[in-house]
């Protein structure tokens, strides 16, 4: 090792050989002091960076590597590879997986007992969904795949994780998914009363099945009268996350490849429609009295304390009016493929569960009315 004086402050050197080529390079680092101290100090950051720089070539793994150094570099690469909306969810997955995995924790120690026990934590600890915390693996997974490609990692410590079953009362959760038409009735009234203004998004949610992100994104230019029938064209969604309120717009893409569709409008929905156009004329479908769109937090917020003043014993938000339209649907005998199309929907267990639930039901009803003839 040597170093140099420039402008005050010290550059260090250290040749090798790069495994690669066989040819001779240099490596170097600036340090403000030529002190004993500081030169053992650059020896050691020259070594580690030889040792990065050989480390693919001799077959070594990188050392020094955490959780929180693998997820920023994932991150970047990450970030051009997928949409924005799927980049920030994943962002959100990661930073749950944080709150139970210290960020600092080497990758050298990240074995397939603390992947366990941390998952259990986020299922049993937090209550999370069976379906959520499989999501939040498969995105660790593709992180460590990505530091196994690095040499951060030799083996996937996820090879050896099974997620633990959690038992779940789908008796009661399906008919927990939407509202009753009692429900939905006093749901209305409510909300007539309290928020006046928020009633026709809330009708419009539960006429067209549409997603919240959809509608809230819809312009007026959006519904057009096609062939004797009013249609609304739905192309993409709200994009409101770490986005200011006046900066919101639609994307260029929906949540999903059948989501891109045309809905036909009911008369209730129609009359919505017009109504919202006679009021704005252009602009936003459903917006505020300064031209933006209604935020998803504030209607589920309404939601929320609509839930507690009714006594509603049913998680209320902006995708219940999508399961209630899809289980009215069914009770009306629509077939499941129409559904589907409908909501833009290729493939829905959930929707697949409520729509068998709500049929059964009818079945059941229909059984007991025939003793009657």
């Amino acid at each position: 090792m040597y170093f140099q004086k420039r402008n005050d402050v010290y550059r260090y050197y250290e040749r090798y050989i790069d495994p690669y080529t066989q040819k001779r390079k240099t490596v170097s680092i600036t340090l403000s002091s030529n002190s004993k101290q500081a030169q053992n100090k650059a020896m050691r950051l020259l070594n580690e960076k030889i040792r990065n720089k050989t480390a693919l070539a001799n077959d070594n793994i990188i050392e020094g590597k955490t959780l929180a150094n693998l997820f920023d570099e994932w991150f970047l690469i990450y970030k051009q590879q997928v949409r924005r909306t799927t980049y920030l969810a994943t962002v959100a997955n990661i930073q749950t997986l944080l709150g139970v995995i210290n960020k600092d924790t080497l990758l050298s120690q990240l074995d397939s007992s603390i992947l366990s026990r941390s998952f259990d934590e986020l299922l049993f600890k937090h209550d999370l969904s069976s379906k959520y915390v499989s999501i939040i693996k498969s995105k660790l997974n593709q992180a460590i795949k990505f530091a196994i490609k690095q040499n951060y990692l030799k083996d996937n410590p996820l090879d050896k994780v099974e997620l633990s079953p959690k038992k779940s009362n789908h008796g009661t959760k399906i008919k927990d998914k939407f509202l009753e038409k009692d429900e939905l009735t006093k749901l209305f009234d409510y909300i007539q009363k309290k928020h006046p203004n928020y009633v026709p998004i809330f009708q419009w949610l539960y006429l067209t099945g549409m997603r919240a992100g959809e509608a809230l994104a819809l312009d007026m230019d959006d519904i057009e009268y096609i062939n004797s029938q009013y249609v609304v064209h739905v192309t993409g969604t709200l994009e409101y996350k770490k986005v200011s309120v006046t900066e919101q717009h639609k994307t260029d893409t929906t949540k999903t490849a059948a989501g891109i569709r045309d809905i036909d409008l009911s008369s209730q929905a129609v009359e919505i429609y017009q109504k919202q156009l006679d009021k704005y004329e252009s602009g936003f479908l459903f917006q505020t009295a300064n031209g933006t769109p209604y935020q998803i937090s504030s209607l589920n917020t309404i939601l929320r304390n609509a839930k507690d003043k009714l006594g509603i014993d049913k998680r209320l938000s902006t995708h219940t009016f999508r399961h209630t339209h899809v289980s009215m649907l069914a009770a009306l005998g629509v077939p499941f493929y129409v559904i589907q199309d409908r909501v833009g929907h290729e493939n829905s267990k959930m929707l697949e569960q409520i729509y068998l639930h709500v049929t059964k039901e009818a079945k059941l009803n229909l059984n007991s009315q025939l003793e009657k003839l």
